[in-house]
């Protein structure tokens, strides 16, 4: 019996020994996919402000929405928005934002909409076109 006790944990450790490149796979498949600059914190000085001028304002505003919708606006949760146009875009929001049912999951939506101003739901429609 503590033979087969102690041929177990052999096996267990083994098992859960990684080389450096098994390593280095998982942390570059769990490394954060983004940053955050606070105000007055030198996060990388021009090259970030250069980028973020470069970024269509929608695509911050997206972020919340590819949880269900997809990057890509490819679907999953949600139903495709690419390939929408955006008055699809914007009359479906504006719509959310009332709290009228237009679909199965519109109680899903009212609440993500009830915050989205009118130039919000302009600069979403304009980055979902461009997929």
């Amino acid at each position: 019996m503590r033979y087969l006790l102690i041929m177990i944990l052999a096996f267990s450790a083994s098992s859960f020994a990684q080389t450096d490149e098994q390593r280095a796979a998982i942390a570059d498949r769990i490394k954060s996919f983004s940053n955050v600059c606070v105000a007055g914190d030198d996060c990388g000085g021009a090259a970030i402000a250069d980028s973020a001028v470069a970024a269509l304002p929608g695509e911050a505003k997206y972020a919340g929405c590819a949880a269900c919708h997809g990057p890509n606006g490819g679907g999953g949760i949600g139903p495709q928005l690419a390939g929408r146009d955006a008055d699809y875009i914007v009359g479906r929001l504006t719509a959310y934002r009332a709290n009228e049912t237009v679909g199965a999951q519109s109680a899903l939506m009212w609440g993500q909409a009830a915050a989205l101003s009118d130039d919000d739901i302009q600069d979403l429609a304009a980055y979902v076109t461009g997929f």
